[in-house]
């Protein structure tokens, strides 16, 4: 079969997509930059804030090109990353499939009730600021926000449904909208006269913890939106050069990621005071350049409407790959006519309005998704080093040097590090707690169930701990 088909058979996704495609799905990270960005400078200055996104960009790019080989390794498999977890695993472990999958579905797809709500806030702020009412839901109370977090969540599942051209066309165009405020804060040290270097500060030690603590805490919540850059891997079955496209993709997201992460946060914190941010941390933007705050808000609309429709386009994909390959029930093998796992990605949508109207302040589950997350990402490390041990002379259409192999390792007990410190340090950064740390393990818990479940039941199959190596 060659790398360039845009025909599919039935149940295959249509082979569409070019590497800039794929870059503009990674534009969608840098608009996940304005969600936690303000909550680390109010908290630890913008210093501090920069050199730890910096720090996690780099991180997050290395690991792209990593990916980028195992990418082209798996170019028909539907699942990126958490695929690459179970291709390096299943040798040693049949569970580490199911785990991964559900553990970065978690995380992708409880961001869409947060993105939701953070759009709801900035519509608020900007155009209804008197709708203050609420209703109660039994376990939450529930507003304005709430209510335009569903219109947007059903307006990105809808299109999301259609299929992925139509997908596309609403991220190019809000693509285009989300790089305004890029741009605008990436070049206001040199333009604006209200930049000031004396807004920037270090506070690591404000919180009253080690200072070694505090980065750590805060690298792993910010890890949850930079690392996201890694989603372009979802979309490689369906790039038509498979192997050029996806190699383009992921590297240049990768690099564009650094780019951003170090000179938004300088441009923003020399902009904006540390105690306002830190009053309100959501639609602080929009007060930093008089007169320009309807432009910003609209643009900072489209960047989260931007993820909100990526999010759920990768998040059904991952479900999807996982049926496949037998990892969890088979109903959500499906694709739908237009030839997307509408199933799948309905399940999000579910989710996300559970989220939405029965926790209210979504970011109350971010810890559970972090951790899952992470999680992934050093089994798919990890799953790089076991194939490179294991099958060295497999076809590898991009094939990185003998160096990446140190590097994966050094990754992957980097991660490691961020997993174990963050995850029990939630009180430093505020996100979550031990009932969040619960909700994280209940849901891996969840993924094992589901698979014993397909294997034995729906599959007739017995459960092994092994798989023999693919061939």
């Amino acid at each position: 079969m060659s790398s360039i088909e845009t025909k599919p058979p039935d149940h295959a996704y249509e082979k569409t997509l070019r590497w800039w495609d794929g870059f503009t799905i990674s534009l969608s990270i840098p608009a996940a930059l304005f969600v936690g960005m303000g909550y680390a400078i109010g908290f630890i200055g913008a210093w501090s804030a920069l050199a730890l996104l910096g720090a996690v960009a780099v991180v997050a790019c290395l690991q792209n090109y990593i990916y980028s080989e195992l990418a082209g390794m798996f170019r028909d498999k539907v699942g990126g990353i958490s695929m690459y977890a179970h291709q390096g695993w299943r040798t040693r472990s049949t569970l580490v499939g199911p785990i991964a999958t559900y553990g970065y579905w978690f995380a992708w797809s409880s961001s869409l009730a947060i993105y939701g709500l953070q759009i709801g806030t900035l519509v608020q702020a900007e155009w209804f600021p008197d709708q203050t009412w609420t209703i109660s839901t039994g376990l939450a109370d529930t507003g304005f926000p709430h209510v335009v977090a569903l219109g947007v969540l059903l307006l990105g599942w809808a299109l999301n449904v259609l299929g992925m051209r139509p997908a596309m066309w609403l991220m190019y165009a809000t693509g285009f909208l989300v790089l305004i405020p890029i741009v605008v804060f990436a070049l206001a040290p040199l333009f604006s006269a209200g930049w000031s270097l004396s807004n920037l500060h270090w506070d690591l030690a404000a919180g009253g913890f080690p200072g070694w603590r505090t980065a750590i805490a805060w690298m792993f919540v910010l890890a949850w939106s930079v690392y996201g850059i890694e989603a372009v891997a979802s979309f490689v079955p369906e790039f038509r050069d498979t192997a050029r496209d996806s190699r383009i993709a992921l590297r240049l997201a990768g690099v564009f990621v650094i780019a951003v992460y170090l000179l938004v946060p300088f441009g923003v914190g020399g902009l904006a005071d540390q105690s306002a941010v830190a009053a309100d941390p959501v639609s602080f933007y929009l007060g930093i350049f008089p007169g320009g705050d309807l432009l910003m808000t609209i643009s900072l609309i489209a960047g989260l409407m931007l993820l909100m429709v990526m999010t759920t386009a990768d998040g059904g994909r991952v479900l999807h790959g996982s049926a496949i390959e037998g990892l969890t029930v088979r109903q959500l093998g499906e694709l739908n006519r237009f030839k997307v796992p509408g199933r799948a990605m309905s399940l999000d949508l579910v989710v996300n309005v559970i989220l939405i109207l029965f926790v209210g302040e979504a970011l109350a589950v971010i810890v559970a998704g972090i951790m899952g997350y992470v999680l992934c990402h050093i089994l798919s490390l990890t799953g790089f080093l076991n194939l490179r041990r294991d099958r060295p002379d497999a076809d590898r259409p991009i094939r990185l040097g003998r160096q990446w192999v140190a590097v994966a390792a050094v990754l992957a007990l980097f991660d490691t590090v961020l997993l174990v410190v963050g995850a029990l340090s939630a009180q430093i950064t505020g996100y979550g707690g031990t009932k969040e740390l619960i909700i994280g393990v209940l849901v891996l818990s969840v993924s094992v169930l589901l698979y014993l479940y397909r294997r034995i039941v729906q599959d007739g199959e017995r459960f092994v701990w092994r798989e023999e190596a693919a061939r």
